[in-house]
């Protein structure tokens, strides 16, 4: 095994914009040259833009919880339990009809989403108190919308690898990422425990993909990112000078720029004080680039 690199909080910056309660759902958009993300406690669609060094925020109808790309100029949004079309420039949603959760469990709200090579979306639920394993993973494509594993309390990440043959998905709650077989028609297969972080890692959160097939995961309750190779060994350790650390996307013109969402929820007002970033959104460069993310092929 190779020694883990650390990089320190002092090598990461903090972009500029106000914080969030729960950020999450970072998403990069390369048309506009824009990072979007959300806050699942407040209503709110958050952005900043690179180049200008711009931050702002626009009003939503509800809070969301994932962003999704598409092909067109429109932004799939998850919220509590709703999909919806999102156009990013005016903060409008409109209904996605045939995503509708009609076996979804009342305490459960939607948590994370991705799509893959295909264009197909993937999404995960969660039980909003965080105690029952009624969590569930879905899938939507042409055939309409499919639940396709079970059990999570706390659902996370739904990344691909780049040739499409894997899904990594978490189970927050238990501290395990599962690594599942995609045939080409979506079917999952081949469940295993994939990485299983300890005690000090804190809980995997969000997750996204680099170009030599490094797995990096946010730690909530962790303090910063960890990277994990091929083989899920780890290789890289992050450390941010907040304590939850929710989600990252590879960004910029040559996907090497990542960033990092954090939230506030959750820390007691001495640890507020201890941590007067949290919530902010972070940025360091990486020596390996960030893999594209896929965008949904689903008709309006």
């Amino acid at each position: 095994m190779s020694s883990i690199q650390a990089i320190a909080a002092d090598q990461a910056e903090v972009c500029p914009g106000a914080a969030a309660a729960l950020a999450e759902g970072i998403h990069w958009d390369p048309v506009r040259q824009r990072l979007f993300w959300v806050d699942i406690l407040h209503p709110w669609l958050y952005w900043f833009e690179p180049a200008s060094r711009q931050a702002g925020r626009i009003a939503l109808q509800e809070p969301g919880c994932w962003l999704v790309g598409s092909a067109g100029r429109l932004l799939l949004l998850g919220m509590c339990r709703s999909i919806g079309w999102l156009d990013p420039d005016t903060g409008l949603v409109t209904p996605f009809e045939i995503a509708q959760l009609s076996t979804e469990p009342a305490g459960n709200r939607l948590n994370d989403g991705g799509a893959d090579r295909q264009g197909r979306l993937w999404f995960g639920t969660m039980d909003n108190a965080e105690q029952a394993p009624t969590g569930q993973l879905y899938r939507l494509d042409h055939r309409g919308l499919s639940c396709v594993d079970t059990g999570y309390v706390v659902s996370n990440g739904p990344v691909f690898s780049a040739d499409g043959r894997y899904l990594f998905h978490a189970s927050s709650a238990s501290r395990e990422i599962y690594r599942f077989s995609v045939s080409a028609d979506g079917d999952l297969s081949d469940k295993q425990c994939f990485i299983r972080f300890t005690p000090a890692h804190g809980f995997p959160d969000g997750m996204a993909l680099d170009a030599a097939g490094g797995l990096w995961v946010a730690q909530w309750q962790g303090g910063g990112l960890c990277r994990f190779d091929a083989n899920g060994l780890l290789t890289n350790r992050v450390t941010l000078p907040v304590s939850n650390v929710t989600n990252l996307a590879f960004a910029g013109p040559d996907l090497r720029q990542l960033y990092i969402t954090t939230a506030r929820v959750g820390l007691t007002a001495v640890q507020l004080q201890q941590q007067p970033l949290a919530g902010r959104l972070f940025r360091f460069d990486v020596a390996i680039p960030g893999v594209a993310v896929p965008k949904v092929d689903l008709p309006y």
